[in-house]
């Protein structure tokens, strides 16, 4: 046990930074994980501040089903981008922009952008069995997440986007399946569906369906023609923005392997938090992601902790208040080696970033403009 010293003291300023200036600086695309309630959308905001103060022109999009990021601006948000007002005693030069995922929306938008024509789109969006997949198929509000991402990322208007993401493996899920529609469409039932309509051309729709029962094993009388015929006019009309998508997912698959997007993961020093964050680790490393910087939030402060943990037999017996403190601070310690101790196994050197919890309410952009000035200074 590391006793009158700290494990954050000389940890942090491993990586291609050595600052959390220098990773905003050197950061296009920056994406938040972590549990649920150890600040992470709190940071996205601190985060994007400290781009701001930067004088960038920074996107701030929450995919967290749980909307926090409106609560904590005290705002309305909604699928478009509205700029955030930054009291002027801040003096930031930037800008910041914030919006909540709304996945139809941009499943609505990813349509329109890869429809063959308007019409096709027209007829996609009208169509019954895309009314039901754009809101209910399984996964659509991760690939929805990264293509807005994508968006935002090739806008012009902006320098920095901020991706504040759910809790713990939900993140996890979108980064994992960027193709996750292209699938879809690539599964070899989709195949042997669709095969007897892409016929249709050839043969006829009459002689088609009388054929069907051969073609497709009896599936024709179990689900019935109108039924087979609506879900393939589907099928057709989405082949060419299924390829898009498809297309897209490997834009996106580049857009978050360069050298200019970072992942962030936050944390706190307890064991529940930590064992969460082992196990982001793991997944991120094991899809193929490094791990720029780990912030520990709601830390005991410095001064407090190296102070307790100098503390002897003799004080903590004279002061309970001490020994209490001291065993908080012990306990910060060894969860937060072994996060370390998973990142050295794991490959990755991350900066680290600690900010202490100092029992105050964070409800307004001033209060996280304090943070943003502490985060800084690291």
């Amino acid at each position: 046990m590391n006793t009158g010293a700290s494990i954050f003291a000389d940890s942090a300023g491993q990586k291609k930074t050595d600052s959390t200036e220098a990773l905003i600086k050197n950061t296009r695309i920056l994406v938040l994980l972590g549990a649920g309630g150890v600040g992470k959308t709190t940071t996205s905001i601190v985060t994007a501040l400290l781009g701001a103060n930067q004088g960038r022109r920074v996107a701030l999009l929450s995919i967290d089903p749980a909307k926090r990021l409106a609560s904590a601006l005290g705002i309305p948000l909604s699928n478009q981008l509205q700029p955030i007002a930054i009291p002027d005693s801040m003096h930031i030069s930037g800008s910041i922009d914030a919006a909540m995922l709304d996945q139809k929306a941009v499943f609505d938008a990813m349509v329109r952008r890869h429809a063959p024509s308007l019409s096709t789109a027209e007829s996609i969006l009208a169509h019954p069995v895309y009314q039901a997949a754009s809101t209910n198929l399984a996964g659509p509000l991760e690939y929805m997440a990264l293509a807005k991402l994508q968006e935002l990322a090739e806008d012009p208007r902006y320098d920095l986007v901020v991706l504040d993401t759910p809790p713990d493996t939900q993140a996890l899920d979108f980064l994992a399946r960027p193709n996750v529609l292209a699938g879809f469409m690539e599964n070899k039932v989709m195949t042997w569906l669709i095969r007897p309509f892409l016929l249709a051309g050839r043969f006829g729709l009459a002689k088609l369906f009388s054929l069907s029962e051969k073609l497709m094993g009896g599936i024709a009388k179990v689900t019935g023609v109108n039924a087979l015929q609506s879900f393939g006019e589907f099928l057709l009309l989405m082949q060419e923005v299924i390829s898009g998508f498809h297309s897209s997912g490997e834009h996106i698959v580049k857009l978050l392997h360069s050298p200019d997007t970072s992942f962030l993961l936050v944390t706190a020093p307890t064991e529940a938090a930590t064992r969460s964050a082992t196990g982001i680790l793991t997944e991120l490393k094991n899809i193929g992601y490094s791990l720029n910087a780990i912030l520990f939030n709601k830390c005991l402060p410095s001064a407090v902790r190296t102070n307790v943990l100098a503390s002897d037999d003799q004080n903590m017996a004279m002061d309970p208040a001490i020994a209490m403190l001291k065993r908080r601070a012990e306990g910060e310690e060894r969860v937060t080696a072994k996060l370390l101790q998973e990142c050295s196994s794991s490959g990755l050197n991350p900066l680290i970033l600690q900010l202490a919890d100092e029992d105050q309410p964070i409800g307004s952009l001033t209060a996280m403009w304090h943070l943003a000035e502490r985060l800084g200074q690291q």
